[in-house]
This record gives C-alpha cells, sequence and structure tokens, in this order.
C-alpha cells in the first residue's frame, strides 16, 4: 500500500512538472519577444543548475542549490521591493 502511494505521488509530481514546462512555454512566446530580461529570467535557473552541477558534480545537489538559490534571491528581491516601497 505505501509503496503504491509512493508511486502515485511521483507520478503526479511529474504530471505536475510537465504542465509547469507547458504553460511556461507557451507563456514564454509573448514573454520573450517583449523584452532581453524575460530571455534572462528563463535562462537564470538553467545557468544557476549548470553552474552548481559543475560545483558539486551530483544532480540531486545541483538540483538542491538551484531550488536554493531561486527561492532566496525571490525573498530578496520581495524584501528590497518593499524596503523601497516603505521608503519612498
Amino acid at each position: 500500500m505505501v509503496l503504491a502511494l509512493v508511486y502515485l505521488c511521483l507520478a503526479l509530481i511529474g504530471v505536475s512538472l510537465l504542465i509547469m514546462i507547458g504553460f511556461g512555454l507557451k507563456n514564454a512566446g509573448g514573454t520573450l519577444s517583449q523584452s532581453k530580461l524575460g530571455l534572462a529570467a528563463f535562462a537564470l535557473p538553467l545557468l544557476i543548475f549548470v553552474v552548481a552541477y559543475l560545483v558539486d558534480g551530483t544532480v540531486t545537489g545541483a538540483a538542491v542549490a538551484t531550488a536554493l538559490f531561486t527561492a532566496l534571491s525571490g525573498f530578496a528581491a520581495l524584501v528590497i521591493s518593499g524596503a523601497k516601497s516603505l521608503i519612498s
């Protein structure tokens, strides 16, 4: 029973990733044609992953480092944006 639930969760994670990739590629056409910043936003996680893989040498470590860096940079952007709007 537990093994079936593990495989069910893995299948749901896989489907979710495919949906995210599909919608990202669907929306990427408009975003990428508007500005170079949009292209950088799509390419930055891949670049971070490649650098982390070259440093760490494992896919798992690189994925964790990429997720951590992306989450922390998003948090820093929220803090900076909030502080900027608080001051002005």
